[in-house]
This record gives structure tokens, C-alpha cells and sequence, in this order.
């Protein structure tokens, strides 16, 4: 009989650890990492500052490359997005038809992206989670991005970006559009932001500094998005 494997679901950061950490204590059985997305393991703190900027391509964020990997022995599942669990008998499944029989699980999956109504109507909303997602909005802010006219400013260029969510991801990716030349406001619901990361006094200022770099903050809950064209 086959032995079962060890699975990780999710592969990124957490998911790699553990997958490390099974080696180093000793399972030397089958040991599966599943991830949703096509690429090796990749640091996600880059994606809303220097992989947005431009100053990095996604080869620089990798983990482990695929020679750092081979000494794991793994049965690597890029691109496979588990999508049930049978906990009473350890089994997952996968891409909605595969059943995966496991020794044990490892769920290191992090969280999701939250989207607002009406969001997939529109063009030129983005959500900032993945690699790809870093990639589309780059695209959209650097000269390969959106064609003049459509959602630019002056007609020179410039984008007109609302970011919505002022905690430190928002305002990372504000402080980089504001850099890339682009108009910048920011909605959310704390009064202050990125406050309930590194405190009010601290998000204080940080705020001014926004603003002294042309960046409008705003206070507010943005609950969808209104796709009818405003009056002339």
C-alpha cells in the first residue's frame, strides 16, 4: 500500500515553513504542498511596495528556488485549489474531483481578499492580494497600463487611483502611486490611518506625511461600487 502523505494547503510563506519544518522533524513520507496560484512560494510584503514600484520583477520574491525545493522531495500541486475536506478521514479534495487521502493536513491557506458589490462589472478595479494582482495594477500605473483617455487624468498620463482600506497595505500602495506621478485618494473606515498596526500616534504621523506628498485621505465605509454614468 501507498503511504499516505502529509499535505500542506497553501503555499506561500506559512505553508512553506511547515512543509520545512516536517523535513527537519523527521517525516520522511510523502509530503504534498498545494497552492491555488501557479508560482513557486513567494514573499507577499514586496507585492504592494517594490513589485508595484517596478524596482523588482517576480523572480525576486521567490522563497526557494526550484533547486532550494528538490532536497524537499515534495509533490508539488501548483495551481490546485483544495476544495473540500473530509476531516473524519483526512481526505481532500481538489479542483472539485480529485481525493486526496492524507496522513495528516496542514491548513496555512491566510486569508482572502474582500471585494465590494459590483466589482466585476467594472474595468479598472483592482483587489491587491496575489502576484498577479500586483502585476495587473502595476500595468495599469506604468506606461504599459491603462490607454489615454480611460480613467487618466490631464491626458498626460496620470491615473486617478482611490484605494480603498487605509491600513498599512492601502497605504503602501498609495505612497508608491504617489511616487509613480499619479493622483492618490485613500477611504477608510479608521479615523487614522494604519492605526490599529503600529498605533494612533504613530499613524498620525504617518498621515501628515501622506498628505504633505499629495495624498487625500478620506474617513468613510465604501460599501459598493454605482456603474451609472454621472449627469453631464
Amino acid at each position: 500500500m501507498t503511504a499516505r502523505p502529509i499535505a500542506v494547503v497553501g503555499a506561500s510563506a506559512a505553508g512553506l515553513a511547515a512543509a520545512e519544518t516536517l523535513r527537519r522533524s523527521g517525516w520522511r513520507g510523502p509530503l504534498t504542498l498545494i497552492g491555488e496560484e501557479p508560482h513557486l512560494p513567494y514573499d507577499r510584503p514586496p507585492l504592494s511596495k517594490q513589485l508595484l514600484h517596478g524596482a523588482w520583477e517576480p523572480e525576486t520574491l521567490r522563497l526557494r528556488t526550484e533547486e532550494q525545493l528538490a532536497p524537499l522531495d515534495l509533490d508539488l500541486r501548483l495551481g490546485t485549489r483544495a476544495t473540500g475536506l473530509d476531516v473524519a478521514t483526512r481526505t481532500l479534495t481538489l479542483d472539485g474531483t480529485e481525493r486526496l487521502a492524507c496522513a495528516g493536513i496542514v491548513i496555512a491557506t491566510g486569508v482572502a481578499a474582500r471585494t465590494l458589490p459590483g466589482a466585476d462589472r467594472l474595468t479598472g478595479v483592482h483587489t491587491l492580494r496575489t502576484l498577479d494582482d500586483a502585476l495587473a495594477l502595476r500595468g495599469r500605473l506604468t506606461k504599459g497600463g491603462t490607454p489615454a483617455g480611460e480613467g487618466v487624468a490631464g491626458g498626460g498620463g496620470t491615473r486617478q487611483l482611490v484605494i480603498v482600506g487605509n491600513g498599512v497595505l492601502g497605504c503602501e500602495a498609495a505612497a508608491v502611486a504617489r511616487e509613480l506621478g499619479h493622483e492618490v485618494t485613500v477611504v477608510g473606515i479608521e479615523e487614522t490611518p494604519m492605526a490599529a498596526a503600529v498605533g494612533t500616534d504613530v499613524g498620525t504621523l504617518l498621515a501628515e506625511e501622506h498628505r504633505a506628498r499629495g495624498v487625500r485621505l478620506l474617513t468613510g465605509a465604501v460599501d459598493g461600487f454605482d456603474s451609472t454614468p454621472a449627469d453631464p
